[in-house]
């Protein structure tokens, strides 16, 4: 809690790691280190390194911040004139890590299910928020051989393609998820194998595919299982009535 009396400290505008946005922020704390560097060469760098504690005006996250620049790493741009100019790249980190990787709602449903599953899920949003992104490749074709054990269609010795032929022969996927799914063992194959890498965007469009088959094999399919015992039966149809009389023909 804060206390009433306390100076005000100044307010900065940082990325709150709670809010995953920009925010204004209490300053506690900030120290400015600068350093350079020469050899006998003549060869020289110089740069600097600052700290910041901050909270949050928002949420109270308490959080730090550090960043840091030096001459050889500039970010070029232009004038309206023409003219190049350079900017110091920032780089910059916070602690505790903003939450860049938004996890499903459903997430903590798979412990009931799976216990290794979700730890298996877990590591692989952490390799995600870490930007360890041949890891998460990694993680995404563990979660998809986990997931096909879990369903029992296929001995789990068996080899991938007929894990993901197993999926589709079953009715699990369609063809088009087939060839989805594919792509994510490949890709985890080639982080594995020969430490490929996929940018950002590719393992967000990699992530998207693995939870919406996760969600439709684990969550989605097992809601709507529960609903069948309550739909009523459907009722026997009744045999067509016999005529009472003989019809009269009609007249000519």
């Amino acid at each position: 809690m804060k206390k009433e009396n306390q100076t005000q400290p100044e307010a900065v505008l940082a990325h709150c790691p709670t809010c995953n946005d920009k925010r204004n922020c209490d300053l506690h704390a900030e120290v400015d280190k600068p350093w350079n560097y020469s050899d006998r060469q003549g060869n020289s760098m110089w740069g600097a390194s600052r700290y910041r504690f901050l909270e949050c005006r928002g949420c109270e996250t308490v959080f730090y911040q550090h960043s840091s620049w030096n001459s050889e790493s500039l970010d070029p741009y232009y004038t309206r004139g023409g003219e190049e100019l350079f900017d110091h790249d920032v780089d910059l980190t916070t602690y505790p890590s903003p939450n860049v990787q938004i996890r499903p709602i459903w997430e903590d449903i798979i412990q009931a299910i799976d216990p290794q599953l979700k730890t298996i899920l877990h590591q692989m949003y952490v390799a995600i928020e870490n930007q360890a992104y041949i890891l998460a490749a990694v993680g995404m074709r563990t979660v998809l051989d986990r997931a096909t054990e879990i369903l029992n269609i296929i001995d789990p010795n068996e080899s991938f393609e007929k894990k993901l032929t197993a999926l589709k022969s079953s009715g699990l996927v369609g063809q088009t998820e087939y060839e989805i799914l594919d792509v994510i063992v490949d890709a985890g194959n080639a982080a594995a194998h020969r430490g490929w890498s996929p940018s950002k965007d590719d393992t967000q469009k990699m992530t998207n595919a693995l939870e919406a088959f996760l969600h439709r094999a684990f969550i989605v399919g097992k809601d709507a299982l529960t609903i069948k015992s309550k739909i009523p039966p459907r009722p026997k149809r009744k045999p067509p009535r016999e005529p009472d009389s003989e019809p009269v023909p009609p007249r000519t």
